[in-house]
């Protein structure tokens, strides 16, 4: 399709079409929102106005909007238009390498990251040139090390041949990036790779004969699951442990008898209030137990938090230790089983089984949450989902085999696959994603300063890449 913005009704303003399109985003009318949209961009296409570099963003993020509502109705036109969003930032970068607009660099870089999402996520394969970096400086390559930025750790290894890799941690959060690297004047830029739009997701790797890891693996995956079923069904179990209180009565002050009467008033209640938790969440744990004894269970426990909070307060006042009483009795369905022992377990008590473990090698992650569904030979199904660790398990079926393992992943993407293995009787399958492709990159491009040995980032307030 070219890349040539629908043409407008003439009859209509600009301000009849965005009365247009804001009339048919709250209607919910996907084809005629996308119309709408398609009528606005022809409007600013044609507008003198428009044609600086904020207007040309302006009309990318619009591309952006039309390739939504275009994907939402499995229309074609929903790549065209991230391909005409990336021609119009281009015109804006090239309004910029004129000299007679300086403004908006980190606006562009910022558009096209998102186009580039949305690229990932419609799948399209990016037509367009690759990003200009200039050319690498020999000079320049070397391992740096960034330093003046608080609770951030963050390398970047620039190769002879063009090629960079860049890691940043800070918190709980590591990214990482590779790509092309170049300079132009005193200006470093880098261009992450983008994953290609027609690479599978999904592939099988080798399979993980059965063995004593595979077994420890096993129990921790079906422990995970009991855990899930008894805090979905015994939510008030969680924080049942009663902690005592801790004051310092080396040198207590005088207890009157209000106080000391207060303390076996406030014991007498927290037993009360320990016991009937005990009774309603007994029934409440039951398989049969209604919503509104569910319900009641939350209500008890929270009067026996109180209780308990109001008992150890009136001790202290007292001057008194806090009663160790327990807590509420936990039903045999809200208990696990004991944690099981590092020791090895021997092969003869090994229940076996078959299953997936899906990472990315490249960044060391492995992907919990996935839905996993194994296709055994003679029909039958098993689904589950893979959890910490990204492995999900079935069990062993006598006289047939896994054939077909189908994965689907609802987050931060949504897709599925099929993948075709050979017949897995046990053992684990394991299986690489392609996490380029679902995973935000931290950035498209980035430039930095050229500063003597340093690097500068243009997008961080602080910090600086230094090779000592």
């Amino acid at each position: 399709m070219a890349l040539v913005p629908v043409a407008a009704q003439p009859a209509q303003s600009a301000s009849d079409v965005v009365e247009e399109v804001e009339r048919t985003a709250a209607s919910g009318d996907k084809v005629g929102q996308l119309a709408a949209y398609q009528k606005l961009a022809a409007f600013l296409a044609n507008d003198p106005n428009q044609q600086n570099v904020l207007g040309l963003i302006i009309q990318a993020d619009l591309q952006r909007d039309i390739a939504r509502a275009a994907f939402a109705i499995s229309s074609e036109d929903a790549c065209s238009a991230l391909e005409l969003g990336t021609a119009y930032l281009d015109q804006a970068r090239a309004i910029q390498a004129r000299g007679t607009e300086t403004d908006e660099p980190e606006a562009i870089d910022d558009m096209e990251s998102k186009l580039s999402k949305e690229r990932r996520r419609m799948r399209c394969a990016h037509s367009g040139p690759r990003a200009e970096v200039g050319t690498p400086d020999a000079s320049l390559a070397g391992h740096y090390y960034l330093s003046g930025v608080m609770e951030t750790g963050s390398e970047l290894l620039l190769k002879a041949d063009g090629q960079f890799e860049w890691y940043i941690s800070y918190g709980s959060v590591d990214q990482v990036a590779q790509g092309r690297w170049g300079r132009t004047g005193q200006t470093v830029t880098l261009a992450a790779d983008v994953a290609a739009a027609d690479a599978p997701l999904f592939r099988a790797d080798e399979v993980i004969p059965w063995d004593g890891d595979a077994e420890r693996q096993l129990r921790r995956f079906e422990r995970a699951e009991q855990e899930a079923i008894i805090a979905a069904r015994c939510p008030w179990s969680i924080a049942t442990t009663t902690t005592l209180w801790s004051y310092d009565l080396a040198n207590p002050n005088p207890a009157g008898e209000a106080e000391l009467a207060k303390a076996s008033e406030a014991k007498l209640a927290a037993e009360a209030a320990r016991d009937e938790a005990s009774r309603i969440i007994a029934k409440a744990a039951a398989m049969t137990a209604s919503e509104d004894e569910r319900a009641a269970a939350n209500v008890a426990m929270e009067m026996w938090f109180q209780a308990q909070a109001d008992m150890a307060q009136a001790h202290h006042d007292a001057n008194l230790p806090e009663p160790d009483i327990g807590s509420p009795a936990v039903p045999p369905e809200c208990q696990l089983p004991d944690e099981e022992s590092y020791q090895p377990i021997p092969e003869s008590e090994w229940r076996r089984g078959v299953g997936v473990v899906i990472g990315d090698p490249a960044r060391e992650m492995r992907l919990s949450h996935v839905e996993v569904t194994f296709v055994f030979g003679d029909g039958h199904h098993e689904t589950t989902k893979t959890r910490q660790g990204g492995f999900a398990f079935a069990p062993v079926r006598s006289r047939t085999a896994v054939e077909q393992i189908v994965l689907a992943l609802s987050e931060p993407v949504s897709r599925s696959a099929t993948l075709a293995i050979k017949p897995l009787p046990e053992g684990i399958q394991a299986v690489i994603v392609d996490t380029q492709q679902i995973v935000e990159p931290a950035f498209s491009v980035m430039r930095l300063d050229v500063e003597g040995e340093n690097l500068i980032p243009k997008d961080m307030p602080r910090g600086r890449y230094s090779r000592n």
